[in-house]
């Protein structure tokens, strides 16, 4: 015997950015960091993000590595705009702290 479908169980098809969000969203601060992951070279712009990538979020702290001490004092100057950036995202734990890691050759 066939089943039938209820036509309002049939979803739409949704982007893997859409699909992504709601699987992390039940990972906490994890689940944060891999938006932030996604979303960093929006967020920085490529010639930073070329030189920096996040590391690690705890309790509001992003540590950023970075692959020269220019680039950290660069992160620096632009902190602000760039946690503005990163803190869109309604509903998620804002991030208060860029820790920044210089690591040569990164």
């Amino acid at each position: 015997m066939k089943r039938r479908r209820n036509r309002a169980s049939i979803r739409e098809p949704r982007s893997i950015g859409e699909s992504l969000k709601s699987v992390t969203a039940g990972f906490g601060s994890r689940g944060r960091a891999i938006d932030l992951t996604d979303r960093w070279s929006e967020a920085v712009g490529e010639a930073i993000a070329a030189h920096a990538r996040p590391e690690r979020l705890d309790a509001g702290r992003l540590t950023v590595v970075v692959d020269d001490p220019a680039w950290a004092t660069e992160l620096r100057y632009h902190s602000a705009r760039i946690l503005d950036a990163l803190n869109t995202n309604p509903g998620a734990a804002p991030i208060s702290e860029l820790h920044l890691r210089v690591q040569p050759g990164n």
